[in-house]
């Protein structure tokens, strides 16, 4: 398991991104100067703010007329995220989750490798 967050799109203009969350502070909005731009509607300019400071991920609502949503709640002001909340902002949600790298894929062993094993004898007895 990794020890870095990551925002998981699950609907929305963001559904299947993985977003990485950067230490200090990323504004959430609709206008292309934000860290995290959500081009949708219901989304406001500037929406909210995520703020990732010693190991402790933060979500602050900027006084959007549509709100942040946090597991279905409506936050007033800021609150703590945790793995597995999710995020509203509109239609869009996202998920916290640990950064989990991509298994590597499994190849399966060629013809001559396959055969090399098969032809091997062990040492000890069955």
């Amino acid at each position: 398991m990794s020890d870095r967050l990551v925002l998981f799109g699950t609907s929305g203009v963001v559904a299947g991104r993985v977003i990485p969350i950067a230490d200090g502070d990323t504004s959430v909005g609709r206008a292309p100067e934000n860290g995290l731009v959500l081009d949708q509607d219901g989304v406001s300019r500037f929406h909210a703010r995520l703020r990732y400071d010693n190991g402790t991920l933060w979500i602050q609502e900027a006084g959007s007329r549509n709100g942040v949503f946090v597991n279905g709640q409506r936050i007033a002001d800021h609150k703590a995220l945790r793995v597995g909340d999710v995020v509203r902002i509109a239609d869009c949600e996202l998920e916290v989750r640990w950064d989990t790298p991509e298994p590597a894929p499994q190849t399966p062993p060629s013809a001559s490798e396959s055969e090399g094993k098969t032809q091997r004898r062990r040492w000890f007895w069955r």
